[in-house]
């Protein structure tokens, strides 16, 4: 069972704070748990200086708390330094549960780019990661908004624990859940007329393979078989079904030795909705 019971939630009161505080209050609810609403002033200068921020920042945390996080546990912290070097801290020293954050790519590519803050609480974060690039209309609802969950699996180590987070997400929210693997359109270990054996043999194994890893509490999920590039595969099925949220497993820095998975990067990237990585 997956406990969220310690949220952080890194606020820079841009617009998509704002929708991010409006999820953040829905999993709150939710799950019953207490919220750290961190804010991190980034400057080098006097002491001076940085009080006069945290005074500013302190008057528009008090307008966040007091509009769009009503009803929750919430307390809130100023720190002045790296982003996202104080947030992992943060994460790691607190034992958070779960962090929510906004991506913060720019310009007309936005949709296809994470910020650097984020890439890096990707990385090196060994808690779960809820994060969206659009996020400014995000219902102000203790539901959030949140009634259709597709869980996706790779079938690696974590794929378990991924549709186990993803039934008690659409649980917790009544939510409808569906169950994704994508299978590539050709395998780089097969060539000629073996490709089409091996395409049709895997298309009938995923939903038998998918049904065993659903926890027993999830009979009703629904299964898709999907094809393609996980990430574009994984966004028409988001667009198509409506998902309000995507639930999928990322590597971390301290498994891999190296950079969180290309596909989770992307997936995140391309998301029509959030996107919960564990």
């Amino acid at each position: 069972m997956v406990s969220f019971a310690k949220i952080l939630f890194p606020a820079d009161f841009s617009k998509r704070c704002g929708g991010t505080a409006h999820a953040v209050r829905a999993m709150a609810m939710q799950f019953q748990a207490e919220v750290t609403a961190l804010h991190v002033v980034e400057v080098a200068s006097a002491n001076s200086a940085y009080e006069s921020l945290v005074a500013q920042a302190r008057e528009k945390m008090d307008k966040l708390v007091a509009q769009e996080l009503r009803g929750c546990v919430v307390v809130p912290y100023f720190e002045r330094g790296d982003p996202a070097q104080i947030i992992l801290d943060y994460a790691r020293n607190g034992n958070f549960d779960l962090i929510m954050i906004p991506t913060h790519g720019y310009g007309p590519f936005r949709r296809f780019l994470l910020g650097s803050v984020t890439a890096k609480i990707l990385h090196d974060a060994a808690c779960p990661v809820w994060t969206s690039a659009h996020l400014e209309a995000w219902p102000a609802t203790e539901n959030g908004g949140i009634r259709k969950v597709l869980g996706a699996v790779d079938f690696g180590p974590r794929s378990s624990v991924v549709l186990q987070l993803a039934s008690q997400v659409a649980e917790k929210f009544h939510a409808n859940l569906t169950a994704a693997h994508v299978i590539p359109i050709s395998s780089p270990f097969m060539e000629g007329y073996w490709i089409q054996d091996w395409w049709k043999e895997a298309r009938k194994a995923v939903p038998e393979q998918i049904q065993k890893l659903l926890p027993a509490v999830s009979p009703s999920a629904a299964i898709e078989v999907l094809e393609g590039t996980p990430a574009t595969a994984l966004s028409d099925a988001a667009d198509r079904l409506g998902a309000d949220l995507i639930v999928i497993g990322r590597s971390r820095a301290s498994e891999t030795g190296g950079k969180v998975g290309a596909n989770a990067y992307a997936i995140i990237a391309r998301s029509p909705c959030p996107v919960l990585s564990i």
